[in-house]
């Protein structure tokens, strides 16, 4: 096996560097979680125009010969450097939801969707998770009912949906036959500015992290949508959202691995300069091996996510080992928050060395797209147990 990336994937992840540090110093980042306010468009159009959107998307639309799931994850563990919250933006988009669109949708839904996200000009939400349905998304109460003239009227409540206010695009699981066996009977709908829809109410929900990306209660009051918005066939659904859920672990254990090298090398930097009992801390054995600990979850974490990408390429589906990338992505994430704002001492606990950030995101990737235990019996599933 080859672990050095090819010329290709350098020059993506030396031009993902230049934009970090150019586009989304610290400073930048934190002004918007203080105030929160999501990232302005014109960022995410401009990585619109490096090709960042293009990763996963059919050559048609992308311009890519192929798709290319490493490109995707070495560009998202430098864009989580500077932010995880800003990176699920757009991987909401680019790595979950575009896809998904690419993969099942009709020619028309591709055709108004699809450009948008390639420029960036779009943010995209999913209505999945309900009040009484997290882990157990398949259990879903939404409810579709298909009426003479083909069009569908939707009642229910989707939870955690976030940038549902500004996002271009809903994608929105309802169940069509309520009598199939849960996973059977639920389809997917495509949903147009639904923060402009009057039969949409969209309330935001506080949450402990992730201010610059604002989630949402979304409840359906009869929605009425016409029988083109319907994606795929009707009640094979859950189907597709799989597909969405394993890309969407897989990058968020991209996030992981970035995110938490990004907090390494702070912390590297501040202990090498910080003096104390007469020396830098980094001299100091219990403050160095804490670093190489957390190093070496990142190298792992690593690993096991390039090893999902390759597997991705390869075959087109990463199931098992999306679980795997996840869990260790997320799980080095919350190490190295913790462990790096204990490191910087007072001043970690200030909200200026963005560690605060940090400690407070990294939850969400423990519990968002499928908590740990959830990954862990799919892993267990794989092994056949």
């Amino acid at each position: 096996m080859d672990f050095e990336l090819s010329a290709e994937h350098q020059a993506i992840r030396e031009t993902a560097r230049r934009f970090v540090d150019k586009e989304l110093p610290r400073t930048r980042i934190l002004e918007w979680v203080r105030a929160k306010q999501e990232p302005p468009r014109e960022l995410f159009r401009k990585l619109g125009e490096l090709g960042m959107y293009g990763f996963l998307m059919p050559p048609e639309y992308s311009g890519m010969d192929r798709t290319d799931p490493m490109g995707m994850i070495v560009f998202v563990e430098q864009l989580a450097r500077a932010s995880s919250a800003l990176t699920t933006a757009y991987g909401r988009a680019a790595v979950i939801l575009g896809p998904l669109v690419a993969n099942f949708a009709n020619k028309q839904q591709k055709d108004m969707v699809l450009p948008k996200i390639i420029a960036g000009e779009t943010f995209m939400a999913l209505g999945l998770t309900e009040p009484g349905s997290g882990s157990d998304a398949a259990s879903l109460k939404t409810r579709a009912v298909k009426q003479a003239d083909g069009s569908y009227v939707i009642n229910g409540e989707k939870m955690y949906c976030t940038q549902a206010q500004s996002a271009g695009f809903l994608i929105l699981t309802a169940r069509t036959d309520p009598d199939a066996v849960k996973q059977e009977g639920i389809s997917m709908f495509l949903v147009e500015n639904p923060g402009a829809n009057p039969a949409i109410k969209i309330t935001r929900v506080e949450t402990m992290g992730m201010a610059m990306v604002p989630t949402f209660a979304v409840s359906f009051d009869n929605l009425r949508l016409p029988a083109s918005t319907l994606i795929g066939r009707e009640n094979e659904g859950w189907k597709y959202m799989l597909h969405g859920l394993d890309n969407e672990r897989l990058y968020h254990g991209a996030i992981g691995v970035g995110a938490s090298q990004g907090i390494i090398d702070e912390v590297s930097a501040y202990v090498k300069q910080r003096v104390q009992f007469g020396k830098p801390l980094s001299k100091l054995q219990s403050v160095r091996h804490k670093i190489v600990d957390m190093q070496l979850r990142v190298e792992a974490a690593r690993l096991l996510t390039y090893r999902g990408a390759a597997v991705l390429a390869k075959t087109g589906a990463c199931h098992n080992e999306a679980s795997y990338a996840k869990i260790a992505g997320a799980e080095c994430y919350m190490h190295c928050a913790y462990t790096g704002l204990h490191l910087l001492g007072g001043f970690g606990y200030c909200v200026d060395s963005g560690l605060p950030m940090h400690f407070q995101d990294a939850k969400l990737f423990e519990i968002g797209g499928g908590a740990m235990e959830v990954q862990r019996d799919i892993i267990a599933r794989g092994l056949g147990l």
